[in-house]
């Protein structure tokens, strides 16, 4: 007992020290509501290195090392880096570990270089974190300069892969040659970062800040130097100090798992016993309050919730969380978090319903989109393309930047100027149109629309050719192609035709013309109202012959006879059609004369491309006044 109570004031001495040595400040705080470390005296682990032992041989990959007391920066010795090196990479590293969901951290130590101005040939930073030592496969984070190779000012970066992957943090500090600093980096458990560093003899920078939320398997720190020859043994450290704290309780991840249930997932484990429904209130964007119906830690979780909601009429949700402890009864700080009640993309869950690829004369393309899942789809996670010769997807769009989302049943029609295709087109719903800045390139000819989503996931695809259209059409051009059902396949050619003219040969934002029509349906032609009077008073000054035919894709001719079979009108000729519809006669003969009073017999003939034909005769009255 006494050797070990000798061994524990031998330690506390020492990291008392190396706190007075860097400035160590008894109260910080941690930015963004983030919780204050007023005394340390709830410390969970310290690692301290002053070098004076003079023995580092429980530190890996020491070759290229060694204790010196030559030129050292505080105390007897300090690590400094051996002048039996050659040129090239050397590298030193110790065990620490920390659950950076978990804990605050803050590094401290004095490094310093010899007569040289760092370049990218000269270079060296601190590892804060590691997932390994191997050098070129390291990802975690580092301070240091150089770091990608091209700024002598210090900075904090994300390493990946052993190479410089994000800037969290850029000071002011062009380091020169001779130059020696005691380095401070403070991380919270949120992921908000500071650094600030003091050279010899002069005040404390101010404090430089960052963010990066990326969690790391965290197993070592360590000292890296790239150096040419002339540099070799002109690098030291010391006084290295890491204190690592309890982080605060808070939310790190919402999850929708279902239309009706979310998962909390906090940034470590929770009290069981504070799970309760009360601690837990859901709203949408207009402040509705949504029923929560359960609330139950997940089963293979110690940080997560999973709460379940009835149902839901916004898009836009907010959680209100409160009460929540960790194991050591500290409650969290109340947060509001907000989320979209939307669902990624999944293959077939979004189709391509109907694509515009040879427009009219000064006409846009479209590709218009339909959401056959019963789920709200946000368009940010959609992208349009196109394939090459080799099959290998290019031009790969976003369909949209701007915050917007597709609910079940909905259209969206892509285009690159809405307001051409509204000009051009029959088109009743605005809101379904979407600007794309660059739409991919459809050939008049043949191509292919390819659907991905956020990970270029292949959601759905369509080869197209000219050769689909209608063989009854004179011209292409403006001419929509239609998906004819979405229970089939997108790749079946024979699911696709050609927009009716009688809806004007397409249909953006709007039910297809060329959609399949549900079993049991009958042919209805209907004169509406039997007996009209085109007058001009304003009242039944037209006849409307409504049309509803037991499959779409027929081919249309109407005309009108009066009663000795005389024709007095060709009305349609040759329109193909949509499942239904309808056309207006004014009473006019065709040669624009007002024809007399009388009955009159419609005759209407459709046929379709397998050579089937039906006629309907119906009649109607021309009359001059209608009381």
């Amino acid at each position: 007992m006494t050797r070990f109570i000798f061994i524990f004031s031998i330690i506390l001495v020492h990291f008392l020290t190396i706190v007075s040595k860097n400035g160590f400040c008894a109260i910080s705080t941690f930015p963004n509501n983030a919780a204050k470390i007023e005394t340390f005296a709830n410390i969970d682990s310290v690692f301290t290195e002053d070098f004076e032992s003079g023995d580092i041989s429980y530190w890996k990959q020491t070759n290229d090392w060694e204790v010196s007391a030559e030129n050292c920066i505080a105390g007897i010795y300090s690590l400094r880096h051996s002048g039996k090196a050659t040129s090239g990479s050397s590298s030193i590293f110790h065990s620490f570990s920390s659950d950076l969901n978990s804990d605050n951290l803050q590094w401290s130590f004095k490094i310093k270089n010899g007569n040289w101005d760092p370049s990218s040939s000269n270079k060296f930073w601190f590892n804060l974190c590691a997932d390994t030592i191997q050098t070129d496969l390291i990802n975690g984070f580092a301070v240091g300069v150089n770091i990608s190779g091209s700024s002598d000012l210090l900075e904090l970066w994300r390493i990946g892969k052993g190479k410089a992957d994000s800037l969290i943090i850029r000071t002011d500090f062009d380091w020169d040659a001779s130059t020696q600093l005691a380095l401070t980096v403070k991380r919270t458990s949120r992921g908000d970062w500071t650094l600030n560093y003091q050279k010899t003899n002069e005040t404390i920078s101010p404090d430089f800040s960052g963010t990066d939320r990326t969690i790391f398997n965290f197993k070592n720190i360590g000292l890296l130097f790239n150096f040419t020859s002339t540099r070799v043994g002109q690098l030291w450290i010391d006084d290295i100090l890491i204190v690592k704290q309890a982080g605060e309780l808070f939310i790190q991840e919402i999850k929708l798992i279902d239309s009706h249930s979310v998962s909390v997932i906090f940034n470590k484990p929770i009290n069981p016993a504070s799970i309760l429904s009360g601690n837990f209130k859901l709203t949408d964007e207009n402040n509705q309050e949504i029923r929560i119906t359960q609330v139950a830690a997940t089963t293979d979780s110690d940080r997560a919730v999973d709460v379940k909601f009835g149902n839901v009429q916004g898009i836009e949700l907010t959680l209100k969380v409160s009460g929540i402890l960790d194991l050591t009864g500290k409650p969290m700080i109340p947060e509001i978090r907000s989320f979209s009640f939307s669902f990624s993309p999944e293959v077939g869950s979004v189709l391509i319903n109907e694509i515009l690829f040879n427009p009219f004369s000064e006409g846009v393309d479209f590709v218009e989109l339909v959401n056959v899942s019963g789920h709200i789809i946000p368009v940010l996670s959609l992208k349009l393309a196109t394939r090459n010769d080799t099959l290998a997807l290019k031009q790969i769009y976003p369909i949209s930047i701007e915050k917007k989302y597709l609910k079940p049943g909905e259209f969206l029609v892509c285009t690159k100027d809405p307001a051409i295709v509204s000009v051009q087109y029959f088109s009743h719903n605005p809101e379904s149109f979407c600007v794309m800045k660059t739409l991919p390139s459809f050939p008049d000819d043949a191509g292919t629309v390819v659907l991905l989503n956020d990970s270029l996931e292949v959601l759905d695809e369509f080869s197209y050719s000219a050769k689909m259209h209608s063989p009854f059409l004179a011209d292409e051009n403006g001419v929509s192609l239609e998906r004819i059902s979405l229970e089939k396949p997108t790749s079946d050619l024979n699911n696709w035709a050609s927009s009716a003219a009688s809806v004007g040969y397409a249909t953006p934002g709007l039910p297809n013309s060329q959609l399949e029509s549900q079993p049991g349906d009958q042919d209805e032609i209907t004169p509406e109202p039997k007996a009209f009077s085109p007058n001009s008073d304003g009242y039944n000054d037209e006849l409307t012959i409504k049309f509803k035919l037991s499959k779409s894709g027929y081919i249309a001719n109407v005309r009108i006879f009066d009663v000795v079979g005389r024709q007095v009108r060709f009305l349609v000729k040759n329109q193909s059609l949509a499942h239904e519809g309808s056309w207006l006669w004014n009473g006019e003969s065709d040669n624009g004369q007002k024809l007399s009073i009388g009955v009159y017999i419609i005759l209407v003939e459709v046929f379709d491309q397998e050579g089937h034909n039906k006629v309907f005769k119906k009649t109607c009255t021309l009359t001059d006044r209608m009381e």
